[in-house]
């Protein structure tokens, strides 16, 4: 089965849940407007290749966080970044499959923690079936 943005966006949203219990995670545009502290998580589709059986999707995943305090924000900022490092070190479980982390990069932009991580993995492909199954072959010797 394939595995949709919607569920690796819901597994790594449920790792930042369990890390973060008391940091809502929000889902409106942060340019609208937001509470502090608070999560918000974009997946970006860097590259898709199709084989006959297989496709490979790659992926990158932006967190970001918004300290409580705007002005007084390094040690909670550093503290985030440090429990994020730890919580997508290595890899991370979609359902029944554990992907891959490739790398990831962390920052403090604008006083806010932008951390980043890139992941691939294959999916298979399920091609259409098309005619009538072969019923039995018959040939000479």
């Amino acid at each position: 089965m394939m595995l949709t943005r919607a569920q690796i966006n819901k597994a790594i949203n449920d790792n930042i849940i369990a890390e973060f219990p008391t940091v809502p995670i929000q889902s409106i545009d942060v340019e609208e407007g937001f509470q502090r502290p608070s999560f918000f998580v974009t997946l970006e589709t860097r590259n898709t290749e199709s084989f006959l059986t297989n496709a490979l999707r790659e992926m990158t995943c932006q967190i970001l966080f918004f300290p409580s305090d705007r002005n007084k924000y390094k040690e909670e900022a550093y503290d985030v970044q440090d429990k994020l490092e730890i919580l997508f070190g290595l890899n991370f479980a979609v359902g029944d499959r554990v992907i891959t982390i490739d790398g990831a990069f962390t920052d403090i932009v604008d006083k806010v923690v932008h951390y980043n991580f890139d992941f691939s993995y294959y999916e298979d492909v399920q091609q259409p079936e098309s005619g009538e199954l072969m019923q039995e072959l018959k040939f000479n010797e």
